[in-house]
């Protein structure tokens, strides 16, 4: 069952691995967009699930 915990205790670990693995891709790559998309969606969703929860 994925509850609110586990959704920012899994936040906390991926997100700082995805944002160095951005810095080691190249600028303008698609690996680099589709990562960056990816982060941006995650936090925006772990903010609207924070959001709705009070």
């Amino acid at each position: 069952m994925i509850t609110y915990h586990g959704i920012g205790y899994w936040g906390l670990l991926t997100i700082p691995a995805a944002l160095a693995l951005l810095r080691l891709l190249p600028n303008g790559s698609r690996a680099r967009r589709i990562l960056l998309h990816a982060i941006l969606g995650a936090l925006a969703g772990i903010a609207a699930i924070v959001a709705l929860s009070y």
